[in-house]
């Protein structure tokens, strides 16, 4: 099994070099929402086909997308199929509050927090069965954000294991193992943390400057290896302490520097989502995705759900990364490289 797993890492990567186009590799760095809750949905076919030619990675789900369990298994089953490459198949699912769908519910992370390890194993295990069931592949979580401002919509939402850093890399460290067990990729975030803030960067603008504690960042460096089958997804955060001009998402000091560099993270790297109020608001989609990719960002999350034009999401960052590259503004090296680590990445799946 561990030599099938080399053999396909190994030409995954050579077709990177020999065999793929710039927009194949470009493809493998976007996850895209959409419209559309059954397999006839007119987003639905519109993001089949984004999968189907290479155009995209893979989609993220909501629950606009969870009309029933058969019709949901369906669209996750035909986007599977639809490609040799596996895409992606997405979803928030971290328990209470933030769940998207209803077929079983989870504990909130502050609940899951108060419980023994196997107690905290089954929660999980029945969490990674189910996602598994319903044909998911990456689930946006756990969230290691510390419960430092009672303010924080993070505490509000009672999305957070406690104050303690090792505690709450303890208990992330099961949910990631769980979720792995069943060939389930997680994502752990939000880099490089929310906890302190208060404010909500879907809605807006949020300084950590004051506020933000280097205790926020040991998550990461207990957890960082645990990346093979794993990414870190990055906030939209901002901290003068750390990047004067640029919120983290957006900022190679904080990606490049502070994650890959000084603690040493060797995985995927994935932006929270760029369609949310404090980017979108602030940035035009070419600042965005120039921004995104020379900080150190792999994959740009999009989740199509504001006013844009999503019938030409994907191509419209298709023509802005090959434009930028003519311009020298971004390096098809970085590309490569992304394109790299995903394909490893998905060389578990």
């Amino acid at each position: 099994m561990i030599f099938k797993k080399i053999v396909l890492i190994v030409l995954l990567l050579t077709s990177c070099s020999f065999a793929l186009s710039l927009d194949d590799k470009i493809g493998q760095m976007i996850i895209l929402g959409f419209n559309g809750n059954n397999v006839e949905s007119k987003g639905f076919k519109k993001i089949l086909k984004d999968v189907e030619k290479g155009r995209i990675s893979g989609v993220i789900l909501f629950s606009k997308n969870i009309k029933s369990k058969d019709d949901l298994i369906k669209m996750n089953e035909k986007l599977l199929s639809s490609s040799d490459v596996v895409p992606f198949i997405a979803i928030d699912n971290e328990g209470g509050f933030i769940q998207r769908h209803n077929f079983y519910k989870n504990l909130t992370a502050q609940q899951v927090a108060a419980k023994n390890d196997e107690q905290i194993k089954k929660e999980y295990s029945k969490m990674a069965d189910v996602l598994s069931e319903l044909k998911f592949n990456l689930n946006f979580a756990p969230c290691v954000d510390l419960a430092l401002n009672k303010n924080s919509i993070i505490v509000k939402k009672q999305r957070s294991y406690g104050k303690n850093p090792k505690e709450v890399s303890d208990v992330a460290r099961i949910f990631i193992q769980e979720h792995n067990k069943k060939n389930i990729i997680t994502s752990v975030k939000h880099f490089p943390g929310h906890g302190s803030a208060k404010g909500d960067t879907h809605k807006g603008f949020v300084n950590s400057t004051d506020v933000f504690k280097k205790s926020e960042l040991v998550p990461y460096q207990e957890l960082k290896d645990l990346d093979e089958m794993n990414m870190v997804m990055v906030s939209h955060i901002y901290n003068k302490n750390i990047d004067k001009d640029y919120p983290a998402s957006l900022s190679k000091k904080t990606v490049n520097d502070l994650l890959i560099n000084e603690i040493g993270f060797k995985g995927v790297v994935i932006s929270d989502d760029y369609d949310m109020g404090a980017i979108r608001k602030n940035y035009s989609l070419r600042d965005i995705v120039v921004r995104a990719i020379n900080s150190g960002v792999d994959i740009m999350l999009f989740s199509n759900n504001i006013g844009r034009n999503n019938k030409t999401v994907s191509s419209d960052i298709h023509k802005i990364i090959k434009e930028e590259i003519k311009k020298g503004n971004i390096s098809e090296e970085d590309i490569d490289k992304s394109y790299e680590k995903i394909m490893a990445l998905k060389a578990h799946l």
